[in-house]
């Protein structure tokens, strides 16, 4: 019984209600098409993947194309980001 009521107290702290989301958490993912840069190793492609490490980018696919297509979730904000990366060999 004893084990069963530090159980349940230990699960319960690990719940705090008052913790707060992070930013990322907080604002709405949007879908988006982000094209890459001609450029080897591809700047963009870099980031898209430090961004997916650090849980700011969702669902990630790359495209086998050049340069490289990637379909992605995230935060407007992280997309306007990704948007206005310089770029080598861009078809605009």
């Amino acid at each position: 019984m004893r084990i069963a009521f530090i159980l349940a107290m230990m699960v319960s702290a690990s719940c705090n209600p008052g913790d707060k989301p992070q930013a990322a958490d907080q604002a709405p993912y949007e879908s988006a098409l982000i094209v890459g840069s001609a450029q080897s190793p591809d700047p963009v492609l870099a980031r898209v993947m430090e961004l997916e490490k650090s849980g700011a980018v969702k669902d990630v696919v790359v495209q086998e194309s050049f340069p490289v297509q990637i379909r992605l979730r995230a935060p407007r904000k992280v997309i306007e980001e990704l948007q206005r990366m310089p770029r080598t060999g861009e078809l605009r």
